[in-house]
This record gives structure tokens, C-alpha cells and sequence, in this order.
């Protein structure tokens, strides 16, 4: 097996930047890796940015060109374009048979989601998809307990994810304000890392229904112009699933939450007792034992979850912590890398991020009417 495998990132935005850290920190935080990434290429829309953090990481190409860069040895496509974007990038490593690890959503809609989805499987590529939460130990070890049974039927449940990050209104317009390149706002961008929690911890939904709002409804095209465009997706979105299981609850997303900055919460409420997700500690949940009365948080005595790398094999320790943000894009990236190498599949593939699209789909179409509940598939 290849110790060291080249990875070539699609874009390198922001996000681009923080996979980018991810793969080159591994070495770093882990004494043996399994593996590493050497950062071939990079893929830009134009060049001439960032050139000193090129340098450092390194990479080791950095072109416009799409068949330049897929003319390099990849052994892995990291795909971090605006979502609009994703389909033509995809389909291209698919054809060449290159495994791909994609930021989320998979798609714009529903219908890329599911060519993309579609060509993965054609040319049996291997998949994975940046749901990060997944890889914080407090979010496996919440999975655990569920798993063990002990706290019985899941009853409700409620998810929250609040950004302050577009409060401004003079914060000018970008891909992510525009529907015809993101696909959603609010709840596509931040509501799909819950979608993919509830789906993961409590299982499928059957009926899903939503309402939505846009506050500013108008923005800057650029930074102090006076020139403005519409914004046509939503800053703030309430979503609620009706799960397959009978478990029933919300979600609710937001990038106008003054004062939070960022705050991620889930709360699960069973038969025999609860269970509750704060972010703020990404390595603890807190449970409350019905019969006992009693709450319990720390390191409780779970196993690892069955049929996946225990998170202290790819998430670093508190001596190597770069931050949970860093830290769980750096795990789900290091995850995957060993998924290419040993020709595993991941447990985050494609087939999973198309059953969330399908409900990012039906909360869109929810929330367009007067937040019926429609029923899966759609």
C-alpha cells in the first residue's frame, strides 16, 4: 500500500484552505500515519493569490486548467468549488476513475446530487463527503450510546446550527447568496451538517417540512458599492422530520444569530433517558439516566462505534489540537485518505450525502409553500 498518496484540490477558498491544512498537517499530529498526502495540484478559477501559503504547504502545481490538472498522478480529487460547481468536477474524475472527497452539499439540487451519485457507482469509484460533525469524539460517542440500547426508543429531538456570519447588510453578495450557484442558503449551507447528524445518530426520515426567511433581502455586488443585488436563498430556515422510525423533530439553521458566532447543539430525547451535543465541547456529551435521575458527562464508558476507525486513531490529541473545526476536517480527510488506500469504502459516501439532498430538496419545496410536510422520497 502507497504510504503517501496525491491529492488534488478543487478550489481553494476558504474551505479549500482548511482541507488544504488538513492533508499537510497529518504528518504533524499523527507520530506513524497510516498515511499521508502529498498536495499535487490545485485547481483555480485564476492564479496569483496566495502564494506564500502555496509555498508552505506546498503544492506542487497550480492551474486553471482542467486537463492540466487532471493530467497529473491523482489518487484523490478533493472537490471545494461553490456547489453549482461540484457536478462538472465530479464527473470528471469519475470518468478517470479517481476516488473523490467532496464538501457539502453534494449538489445545487437534487437532481445533480443523484448524477453524480449515479457516475460514482458507473465507474466504482470511492466517495466520501465533508460532514465533519460525524468526526468529533463527542458525536461518536453520543452514536454509541444509542447504539447500546440502554436509553431505549427515540422519542424527538431538536438541532440547531447558529452563524452570526451574515448580520451585516452591507456584507457584500457572494456565491452563497445566490441560489443558482449554492442551491440554498442557510440550511443547505449550515442546516445540511444537522441533516446528516439526525441521519446518522437516528436513521432515515419520511416526511419533512419547513419554513424559511430572508431578512436582507438585498446586498452589495462588492465590498462599499453602492450597486445592489437581490439575494434569493434563505437566512433563516425551521425544518421538521418525521423519521422512518416514528421519532419525530426539528432542525432549525441560521447565519443571523447576533452574539453566537458559531453554535452547534443537539438534543435527543429517548424512552429511558436523554442525550445532549453542545460543539462547544467537542469531546463530551452529557446524558441524563431516567431511572437514576441522574446527569453524566466526561469520558462515559462507550465503546468505539462498530464498523469505524476509533476517532483517537484520526482525530488528534489535545497536545496536537489545531481547534475542533481544523481538527475534524483534518480527521474526516485523514479517514478517507486510508478509505483510497485500502480500498475500503467510507461510511460518508455519495450514497449517503444523496439521502440528505433529498431532504434539503423537500425542506426547499416545504418552504416555497406553506411548510407542508412532504413525504421521501420525493
Amino acid at each position: 500500500m502507497k504510504k503517501t498518496l496525491n491529492v488534488g484540490l478543487v478550489g481553494l477558498g476558504y474551505i479549500g484552505k482548511i482541507h488544504a491544512i488538513g492533508y499537510r498537517d497529518i504528518a504533524l499530529c499523527f507520530p506513524q500515519p497510516q498515511v499521508t498526502a502529498h498536495l499535487k495540484a490545485a485547481l483555480r478559477t485564476s492564479l496569483g493569490r496566495d502564494q506564500e501559503f502555496l509555498r508552505d504547504l506546498p503544492v506542487e502545481l497550480e492551474t486553471t486548467s482542467l486537463e492540466e490538472f487532471f493530467s497529473q498522478d491523482l489518487h484523490l480529487v478533493d472537490v471545494c468549488s461553490p456547489s453549482a460547481m461540484h457536478t462538472e468536477y465530479v464527473l470528471e474524475a469519475a470518468r478517470r476513475g479517481i476516488p473523490v472527497y467532496c464538501e457539502k452539499p453534494l449538489g445545487k439540487d437534487l437532481a445533480d446530487a443523484r448524477i453524480m451519485a449515479e457516475a460514482a457507482a458507473q465507474h466504482n469509484i470511492l466517495t466520501h463527503m465533508a460532514f465533519t460533525q460525524r468526526y468529533l469524539p463527542a458525536v461518536r460517542q453520543m452514536k454509541a450510546a444509542l447504539d447500546s440500547g440502554e436509553f431505549g426508543e427515540v422519542l424527538n429531538f431538536r438541532g440547531s446550527i447558529f452563524h452570526s456570519s451574515y448580520l451585516d447588510p452591507r456584507r457584500p453578495m457572494s456565491w452563497r447568496l445566490r441560489w443558482a450557484e449554492s442551491g440554498g442558503g442557510a440550511f443547505a449551507d449550515l442546516g445540511a451538517h444537522m441533516v446528516d447528524l439526525v441521519k446518522y445518530l437516528l436513521g432515515d426520515a419520511a416526511r419533512v417540512g419547513a419554513k424559511m426567511r430572508t431578512f436582507i433581502t438585498e446586498r452589495p455586488v462588492s465590498r462599499g458599492s453602492k450597486q445592489m443585488e437581490t439575494v434569493d436563498v434563505d437566512d433563516w430556515a425551521f425544518s421538521t422530520l418525521e423519521l422512518k422510525n416514528g421519532a419525530i423533530g426539528n432542525i432549525e439553521a441560521t447565519r443571523m444569530a447576533a452574539g453566537v458566532g458559531s453554535e452547534i447543539k443537539l438534543q435527543i430525547f429517548c424512552r429511558k433517558g436523554s442525550l445532549h451535543f453542545d460543539a462547544s465541547n467537542p469531546h463530551e456529551i452529557r446524558i441524563h439516566d431516567l431511572k437514576t435521575g441522574c446527569w453524566m458527562s466526561g469520558n462515559l464508558p462507550y465503546p468505539d462505534v462498530s464498523g469505524e476507525r476509533p476517532i483517537a486513531s484520526i482525530y488528534p490529541s489535545a497536545k496536537m489540537s489545531q481547534g475542533s473545526f481544523q481538527d475534524a476536517h483534518m480527521a474526516s480527510c485523514y479517514d478517507f485518505l486510508q478509505c483510497v488506500q485500502q480500498n475500503t469504502p467510507s461510511k460518508s459516501d455519495f450514497q449517503s450525502a444523496l439521502a440528505v439532498q433529498e431532504i434539503l430538496e423537500a425542506a426547499y419545496r416545504s418552504g416555497r409553500t406553506t411548510g407542508e410536510m412532504l413525504q421521501l422520497p420525493l
